[in-house]
C-alpha cells in the first residue's frame, strides 16, 4: 500500500516540477522580450526632436486638399 502511495507522489513531484519548469522558461523568455524591446527604445531618437521635424515638414507643405487661393494683384486691375 505504501509504495503505491510512494508512487503517486513521486508523479505528482515529476508533474509540478514539469509545469514549475515551463513557468520559469515562459518567464525568462518573457524578460527576454522586454530587454530586447527597451534596447529598441533606447536607440530610438527622442520624441521631441521627430516632433519638430515633423512640424516643419507639415509647415513647408500646402495642404493637398484645400484649394490654392491666390491673392488679387492691384496694378492688374483695370
Amino acid at each position: 500500500m505504501e509504495s503505491s502511495d510512494q508512487q503517486m507522489r513521486s508523479v505528482a513531484d515529476t508533474r509540478g516540477k514539469h509545469r514549475i519548469s515551463a513557468e520559469l522558461k515562459q518567464l525568462e523568455q518573457e524578460a527576454r522580450f522586454l530587454e530586447e524591446e527597451l534596447e529598441q527604445v533606447d536607440r530610438m531618437e527622442k520624441a521631441s526632436a521627430v516632433c519638430k521635424e515633423m512640424l516643419s515638414n507639415v509647415e513647408t507643405r500646402p495642404d493637398p486638399l484645400l484649394p490654392e487661393s491666390y491673392e488679387p494683384t492691384l496694378g492688374s486691375v483695370v
